[in-house]
């Protein structure tokens, strides 16, 4: 079994050095072990491992989500009704936080369209007075 160097293994994943101390740190990653003159050794499995933690984190999941999956992979046992259920939990999350950012852009698609017809109706010569602003300080737009 090959063992890579942290610089060879942040290569070959496509991540900075800074990435592989922080997840050993977190125990994303196994602790490497060194050589005789001190350079940390990382077994070829790390790839595997840190291609795992890429692939939840983009699926939504939290660092402390994904330490979780990563045990539960270790497990064996009734994983998979337990991933579906976090599977399912994500998904209710970014449901509602697409409906909100949905609102947010129809609400900025209003206030865009009040900028305009004043601008419409002033000209840009004249146009002091913003429907937009007025609304958000509370008064009548």
């Amino acid at each position: 079994m090959e063992s890579l160097t942290r610089g060879q293994l942040a290569q070959r994943v496509g991540v900075n050095l800074e990435t592989l101390r922080f997840y050993e740190k977190e125990g994303l990653l196994a602790p490497a072990s060194r050589t005789a003159s001190g350079y940390r050794q990382f077994a070829e499995s790390a790839i595997d491992r840190l291609e795992f933690v890429r692939r939840a984190k983009a699926l939504g999941f939290s660092l402390t989500e994904i330490r979780e999956l990563l045990v539960l992979q270790e497990g064996n046992t009734q994983t998979c009704f337990e991933v579906r259920d976090r599977l399912q939990s994500k998904l209710v999350v970014l449901l509602a936080k697409k409906a909100e950012l949905e609102s947010l852009e129809a609400q900025l698609r209003s206030a865009l369209r009040k900028c305009d017809r004043q601008l419409k109706q002033v000209g840009p010569q004249h146009a002091n007075q913003c429907p937009v602003l007025k609304q958000m300080a509370g008064s009548a737009g």
